[in-house]
């Protein structure tokens, strides 16, 4: 058996170009300043001397990442549990971006082919599409699985294992680890990180699918059927007792990665009921928002349209951004959410209506017909977004 090769020269793959790639990712990507409160447009004054000593740094192995900023977001549509982020430096974000690009082609060509989170030229559309084909093959029950706290969880010798079972680098390696152990800054205190990529980290990502592949070809290997998005995924089976064997086997898998499933999320779904997967409430009968989709949606249109904010242009253009990002997600070619935005669109009109004249009218569908929206307030509608082909569903 020949012994297979790891690639050890990734250090001299660091020039000029490279850094300039990895920027312009940067840039396209936007995002806040980190610790050192330098946005990206200030890092880009001085770009060339900028790059020049982060190129010489990440070459000769002297690079020292900062902390990053610690944010949390809403993770549920109340806002009551928060999902943290780890903002970092827009100088971290390059050296990322750098690694990010050498690691990418050496690994890609190892990743399952249903695996689709995080990956060039896939999509959570496509691993919907996927799941759909396997039901449609005649596969009714499915393990939804979800792996608690993944991100802050991984074991970071599990990381750096995975990612030195292709590269012998060692000036890469000790990068990444450097990567890992930065810490975070969270309301001015500094915490060390032992454990956990970061989400908002440039790398995590990749680092995570590098980690979960393992999963990926154990479950192919045992004989099953999933789609997995990031640390989202499905074991699609035939009946109930095959998915139970499925969870048996992930829980095992899960257990040699040092990861657990969270007992709460995890279950074992038919498709005739239906089941969420990446944002679809997915069923025999429809494949349209999930409640937890259309609250967060509603969420996020009800602090536009409090009635204490004044009608302008600035809000019809912040709720324009919120619907066409909606409808962009939702409104496919295998949706059936049609009845939905009509729902949707005819509650967003009474929002407007309400905070325009303060106060609940009979006469509120004379003031604001639906010419008025259209034409000259200029706001979009979700049905517009849909497609001739979707189902009335």
């Amino acid at each position: 058996m020949v012994k297979k090769r790891k690639v050890h020269s990734l250090t001299g793959r660091i020039d000029d170009r490279l850094m300039m790639q990895a920027f312009k990712a940067v840039k396209k990507n936007r995002g806040a300043a980190g610790i050192d409160k330098v946005s990206v447009a200030m890092f880009e004054q001085n770009l060339d001397a900028n790059l020049t000593a982060l190129q010489r740094d990440l070459k000769k192995g002297t690079f020292i990442p900062k902390p990053l900023r610690r944010v949390f977001i809403p993770k549920d549509a109340k806002g009551k549990k928060l999902r943290p982020l780890g903002i970092p430096a827009v100088r971290d974000r390059v050296a990322q971006e750098v690694i990010r690009r050498l690691l990418e082609p050496i690994f890609e060509p190892l990743f399952h082919d249903c695996s689709f989170g995080f990956r060039p030229g896939r999509s959570c559309h496509q691993a919907i599409e996927r799941v759909m084909s396997y039901h449609e093959e005649g596969d009714r029950v499915t393990l939804d699985a979800d792996i608690s706290g993944f991100f802050d969880n991984i074991p970071h010798k599990l990381i750096m294992a995975a990612v030195a079972s292709e590269v012998a680098d060692g000036n890469i390696l000790r990068t990444i680890e450097k990567f890992l152990a930065a810490g975070v800054m969270e309301y001015g205190v500094f915490k060390p990180t032992t454990i956990g990529t970061p989400q908002g980290g440039v790398i995590s990502p990749l680092l995570a699918n590098i980690v979960l592949n393992e999963l990926d070809w154990r479950l192919e290997r045992a004989g099953y059927r999933f789609v997995r998005y990031a640390d989202d995924f499905v074991v699609v089976c035939n009946t109930r007792s095959q998915a139970e064997a499925a969870l048996t086997e992930v829980e095992k898998i899960m257990a040699d990665l040092e990861l657990s499933l969270s007992p709460e999320k995890t279950k074992i779904a038919s498709y005739g009921k239906g089941y969420d997967f990446l944002g679809f409430r997915l069923s025999s009968r429809s494949r349209t928002m999930r409640p937890k989709s259309v609250e967060k949606f509603k969420m996020k249109i009800r602090e536009l349209t409090r009635r204490c904010h004044n009608l302008d242009e600035r809000v019809i253009e912040k709720l324009n951004q919120v619907i066409r990002g909606t409808a962009n997600y939702f409104a496919t070619d295998f949706s059936t959410v049609i009845k939905l935005y009509q729902k949707l669109d005819k509650w967003i009109r009474t929002r407007v209506r309400c905070m325009k004249y303060k106060r609940i009218s009979r006469y509120d569908r004379y003031r604001l017909r639906q010419g008025s929206f259209d034409k000259k307030l200029g706001l979009l509608r979700l049905l517009s977004f849909t497609r001739t082909t979707m189902c009335l569903t």
